[in-house]
């Protein structure tokens, strides 16, 4: 056999193998995993900011009594400013299939010959948490409102202001390469080095330059939540020889930033390349009324309007997919599958259903058609209990009598479902 191509191999690790026997039907199924469960929205019940009850302590008598206010333990925490609650954009959300995804569960659906349910194929892309793709839209009626766009991930933003610290804090090295450089130790006299309580870090001497910078770098990366004078109330000043020689110990490494355009370019300190990375940010994003985006990147946005109006759509989604069956309806037909409906259910198979007469065909050939006609939803183990009873299943002779059920579900004279069971076309006009 001919060793498979790079392309083929790198289709093959994208496919996923689809669960293609829905039993029971998707309507019984328990709900898949929540994409967007671990967002944190408004509408979930919330802490009423009351700490939990403390076991009351006990007089000379044995009776429990509440702690007297000086018994209490102290919360020296400062408080979180309250979020505010997620807008309603005006805005609509539906889903798309990921054509790779769906790619791969058409090739499974040439394989089998088998017809499936339209909305069992959806259900199961929009589980996928690659499956789908999010469209989300402005309404009409939305006025001055847009939506911003990342040309380099494709995240969406309500704002302006969003998608720029969004660019600013995500992108930076994608144009530039961040390196570690050695330099000499600060030079000077310093009695002390200030460092941080809760977390041990050394900030250095307050009457260093690089005091400031590095206060704001601490405080914006493990302390956001938290104004910044809040925070300097647990900064200590540490008078000790050895903490300060670590400190400057410490200081040699610096971070660096080099353009990668331009390897042969002077490395820069993160201000420096963060001013000049501000000019190119414009040129990173588009305003824009309709935006798509996959779902991996739908389900990190840094922006909590644009989740909820995701989440809140995708909620109902997940239990009955309505937008994601009506695209893949439409990019079904144009891969050439045929879409039927049998009782309320709307099936996909890729053998067109062509009816034709029992008294048309040959004996043996008209005898299956007239008991699946009169037993509808039987299995080809029933038939053969029922049209030949001697057989032995596992025979030779078995096989050779089921040979005409293949015969005809591959002309379309017969449909054969999802789980096996097989049923004559209705001969109704199909869409």
């Amino acid at each position: 056999m001919e060793d498979k191509t790079h392309s083929q191999e790198k289709r093959d690790a994208r496919d996923v193998i689809l669960d293609l026997n829905f039993v029971p039907q998707w309507a019984k199924k328990p709900p898949g995993e929540n994409h967007y469960s671990k967002q944190s929205f408004d509408e979930r019940p919330k802490r009423d900011g009351r700490r939990p009850r403390q076991e009351g302590r006990r007089d000379d008598r044995g009776q429990s009594r509440r702690p007297r206010r000086d018994d209490r333990p102290r919360d020296d925490r400062p408080r979180r400013e309250p979020r505010e609650p997620a807008k309603e954009l005006p805005v609509s959300v539906s889903f798309l299939p990921e054509q790779k995804r769906l790619a791969s569960l058409v090739r499974q659906i040439h394989h089998s010959r088998r017809a499936y349910p339209l909305m069992d194929l959806a259900n199961l892309l929009i589980h996928d948490a690659e499956g789908y793709l999010v469209k989300i839209e402005c309404n009409k009626d939305a006025g001055d409102f847009h939506l911003y766009q990342c040309k380099k991930c494709k995240t969406v933003a309500s704002t302006e202001e969003r998608i720029v610290q969004h660019i600013t804090s995500s992108h930076l090295e994608d144009v530039y390469k961040k390196e570690e450089i050695e330099t000499e130790p600060p030079a000077g006299n310093f009695p002390g080095v200030a460092r941080c309580t809760k977390t041990g870090i050394l900030l250095g001497p307050p009457n260093h330059h690089s005091y400031n910078d590095k206060v704001a770098e601490v405080h914006a990366a493990k302390f956001s939540n938290m104004s910044v004078e809040d925070y300097k109330r647990f900064i200590e000043i540490v008078k000790d020889e050895e903490q300060v020689e670590q400190w400057k110990e410490e200081s040699r490494k610096q971070t660096v930033y080099k353009l990668k355009s331009d390897p042969e370019a002077e490395p820069v300190e993160l201000k420096r390349a963060e001013q000049a990375f501000a000019k190119e940010v414009p040129s990173m994003y588009e305003r824009c009324s309709r935006a798509i985006l996959p779902a991996k990147v739908s389900q990190s946005l840094e922006d909590r309007d644009v989740t909820f109006a995701i989440k809140r759509v995708w909620s109902k989604e997940s239990r009955f997919p309505l937008t994601m069956s009506f695209s893949m309806r439409a990019a079904f037909r144009h891969m050439h599958l045929y879409l039927f409906k049998a009782g309320k259910i709307n099936f996909v198979t890729h053998i067109k259903p062509h009816p034709i007469k029992p008294e048309d065909t040959v004996p043996n050939i008209a005898e299956v058609l007239m008991f699946l006609k009169e037993n509808p939803g039987s299995t080809r183990q029933e038939l053969l209990e029922v049209l030949h009873p001697s057989l032995d299943p596992k025979s030779p002779e078995a096989k050779e009598a089921l040979k005409p059920i293949g015969w005809l579900v591959e002309r379309g004279h017969l449909i054969e479902f999802f789980n096996g069971t097989l049923s004559v076309p209705l001969g109704r006009k199909r869409r």
